[in-house]
């Protein structure tokens, strides 16, 4: 691949160092110990990549020998190279032999899931640092959009908007704050046990940066009071809203009645927002679905034993909601059953590859999503179920996607519904179609450069070449730029 730059005096190597200094009061420790070169240097101004094969994620047939161009960041054409000129004075970058797609979604993630009492004391004011380099560690791996849909809202909003204003690399955020109706890290929804060993202050601090008055207490409420609160939510700056179902422990019991959660779902749209429901079981997918929901997140997940009903999921199908599903390979199924038989998610992921296989006949848009965070290396090595965690893993964050990838082409997903369900089918979801999802004009010039050809197969996501976003080539060997959790050190012997 050759680029030849007009002229230009930024670089993104320099914003790249200067984030570094900003979060660890110097440059990256090897920052400036690069594998491959450095990115090239080019401007805002017009760009146009040539040469490639042109896959713009609307389903359309590929484009050989295809022309992107884009300018401040947008997309302003794309087509093939006989009816898309190049622009007089264009930095080019030719892409002979390569494969130009839009960026990758994750439509479900969290970046902060380091929920461990460590990271929790250690890190408590930094919060906002680890979700920037969970961000990092996606737009290292073609990710230029995430949907973060549980985490500490104000550390997420800061990320965000550190993000936005260019004080930071890392992947576009969309965030949710709490799910509507759980408790925070340290209650009964998620790791209540580890509570007695810290302060009762600890504790309570910790669920309300979560919590902010949205936890458990809304499930004693009548529908009044709850609109009355999610009403107030709405105006705290997340993007989108999330609630419960039915539990995250509890995962056989509904959480909210049916009125209770129309009236969560009229509070979100009436902020202009979407909203999407957590659900574990077959009752609770198909209530979601009556109380209008826009995304249903994890539809998969129907418990142990029952799959959904093909009348639920035609009914999903016909009322154009969108299905955020979490698929794992077969490798990853097989160790499972072997590592870690009686794990809780072992029987239900089993009876979610018969949902998902379901639902990809029945022409529900699937959006691929992971539940994935930053894996913590030390913990990973002291893991109970390490045969199991090590293998094509779905919640490490910047392999699970791959992985999703892969599970989604085994269950027999077309091709270019595969990368739709990490493109166009997210954006459009989430009602963000008209910024970004495909290569079309006018959208955020987004954009994954591949080696190989992903839609001959999945594995080929993998092949990263360049990743581009707003118009930007990321430095892929400058990322993380400060890691605080991804570049912890694993004791000798341990």
């Amino acid at each position: 691949m050759s680029i030849r730059p007009a002229n230009s005096s930024a670089t993104l190597a320099l914003a790249l160092a200067l984030t570094a200094a900003l979060f660890s009061g110097g440059l990256a420790p090897g920052a400036a110990a690069q594998s491959r070169p450095a990115p090239p240097i080019i401007s805002r101004s017009t760009v146009a990549i040539t040469g490639g094969t042109v896959i713009d994620g609307t389903g359309a047939a590929p484009i050989g020998d295809g022309v992107v161009v884009f300018a401040d960041g947008r997309i302003t054409a794309a087509g093939p190279a006989g009816t898309t000129p190049v622009p007089a004075g264009a930095t080019t970058i030719d892409a002979g032999g390569k494969y130009v797609i839009p960026g990758l979604i994750d439509g479900n993630l969290h970046l902060f899931l380091n929920l461990d009492l460590e990271t929790l004391i250690l890190h408590e004011h930094r919060l906002h640092e680890i979700v920037i380099e969970a961000a990092q560690i996606a737009l290292k791996t073609g990710q230029t959009t995430v949907f973060d849909t549980w985490g500490p809202r104000a550390a997420l909003v800061q990320a965000r908007d550190m993000i936005n204003a260019g004080e930071a690399p890392g992947s576009r955020i969309y965030l949710a704050g709490n799910i509507i109706g759980f408790s925070g890290p340290l209650g009964p929804d998620f790791r209540e046990a580890h509570a007695a060993y810290v302060s009762q202050a600890f504790v309570k601090r910790i669920n309300e940066t979560w919590e902010e008055n949205t936890g458990r207490e809304l499930l004693w409420m009548a529908p009044d009071s709850v609109a009355d609160v999610i009403r107030n939510y709405t105006t705290l700056g997340m993007d989108f809203l999330k609630y419960g179902a039915s539990g995250h422990v509890d995962m056989n019991l509904i959480s909210f009645s049916e009125r209770v959660q129309r009236v969560i779902v009229e509070e979100g749209h009436r902020a202009g927002m979407t909203v999407q429901t957590h659900t574990t079981s077959v009752e609770s997918f198909d209530m979601a679905i009556d109380a209008g929901v826009d995304i249903i997140t994890h539809c998969g997940i129907s418990g142990p034993e029952i799959p959904i009903p093909m009348e639920s999921i035609r009914k999903m199908v016909d009322r154009g909601v969108a299905c955020s599903v979490l698929p794992i390979t077969a490798r990853r199924l097989a160790a499972l059953e072997e590592h870690n038989p009686t794990g809780t998610l072992t029987p239900y992921m089993k009876i979610g590859a018969i949902n998902r296989t379901n639902m990809i006949k029945a022409g529900a848009k699937l959006l691929m999503s992971t539940d994935a965070g930053i894996q913590n290396p030390v913990l990973l090595a002291e893991s109970a179920t390490l045969g199991s965690d090590t293998v094509d893993s779905r919640v490490k964050l910047g392999e699970g996607h791959f992985n999703a990838l892969v599970g989604l082409e085994e269950l027999g997903m077309e091709p270019m519904e595969i990368l739709k369900s990490a493109s166009s089918n997210v954006a459009s979801a989430y009602r963000l179609e008209d910024e970004f999802g495909t290569l079309e004009a006018g959208k955020w010039a987004d954009i994954v450069i591949l080696d190989a050809n992903p839609l001959e197969s999945a594995y080929n996501y993998r092949t990263i070449h360049m990743v581009i976003k707003e118009g930007e080539v990321v430095d892929l060997d400058a990322l993380p730029v400060a890691p605080i959790i991804s570049s912890m050190k694993v004791p000798e012997g341990g």
